[in-house]
């Protein structure tokens, strides 16, 4: 059965710092949960310096046309370049530091910022860091379409590395005058990025987001003349209780006292500023 559309919102960029620009979708303010944060993101400057992370997984996915990537570290030992394409995942879990930058300052970088959520059970799992490059990320490819699996599964391919929340997030392309269908979940929203495209007849193109009903097992997009870039997330919500401490996301207060507490005892690790 097909899900129906609840909400049709067109956002825009809008500037969040100095040097980032971007398009804000919070699971408080739309129904995307176990997403917690969907940001589309332009970037040509450090902007936030090395900060900690704990109760969730925070995806940076760079897009295939972002002029160049980001630079990745972390308090675990990690030094990576998120090459255009690829991805990068920091899964919090009890606690960790990280920092992301431009790697040439000055050049934009385009990408999204992705929070997913952890069930209760693992909130405070072992951090690690979760690296795939560009080349490594599953396709699907036919004469209408193609498919990146950002996470999960599509067209018998799975994502070659597993977060502990499930989730299915493609990164679609979609030829002129074309359709696909998609299975669905309880959770399912589609964001434009390029082009325009039509589900149940209401348009949709860049920076559009669309939610949809809890019922229903499957969402069809078309695309218009010029075709339709956008990506697609359908997950089972957790439907438990989410504390935000800034960088911190527990199910109980007590949780968030106790994280905040293992901060102050230095026991999320250590990462200096860059030093260029």
């Amino acid at each position: 059965m097909r899900k129906k559309i609840t909400k049709r919102t067109e956002l825009q960029f809008k500037q969040a710092f100095p040097g980032l620009r971007g398009v804000d979708i919070m699971a408080y303010n739309y129904p995307i949960e176990p997403v917690l944060v969907f940001t589309e993101f332009r970037m040509n400057k450090p902007v936030f310096g090395p900060h900690p992370h704990a109760g969730v997984s925070v995806m940076t996915y760079m897009l295939p046309d972002s002029p160049q990537g980001f630079i990745n570290r972390d308090s675990l030992g990690d030094f990576s370049y998120i090459e255009p394409g690829g991805l990068h995942v920091t899964q919090a879990g009890s606690g960790m530091f990280h920092d992301e930058f431009p790697k040439e300052h000055g050049v934009d970088t385009h990408g999204f910022q992705i929070w997913i959520n952890h069930k209760e059970n693992n909130r405070w799992v072992t951090p690690k860091a979760i690296h795939v490059n560009s080349k490594e990320i599953q396709e699907v490819i036919t004469d209408n379409n193609k498919v990146r699996i950002i996470h999960g599964e599509y067209g018998g391919k799975h994502s070659t590395y597993q977060l502990v929340t499930d989730i299915n997030l493609f990164h679609v392309f979609l030829n002129p005058n074309n359709a696909i269908v998609f299975d669905a979940n309880e959770m399912a929203f589609v964001y434009g990025l390029k082009g325009m495209g039509t589900i149940d007849e209401n348009e949709v193109k860049s920076q559009t987001l669309i939610n949809f009903d809890n019922s229903g097992n499957e969402v069809k997009v078309n695309a218009g003349e010029t075709g339709f870039e956008f990506m697609y997330c359908t997950a089972a919500p957790f439907n438990e209780p989410i504390v935000y401490g800034g960088p911190f996301v527990m199910t109980t207060q007590e949780q968030m006292r106790k994280t905040q507490q293992r901060l102050a005892n230095g026991e999320m690790g250590e990462l200096e500023p860059y030093k260029i």
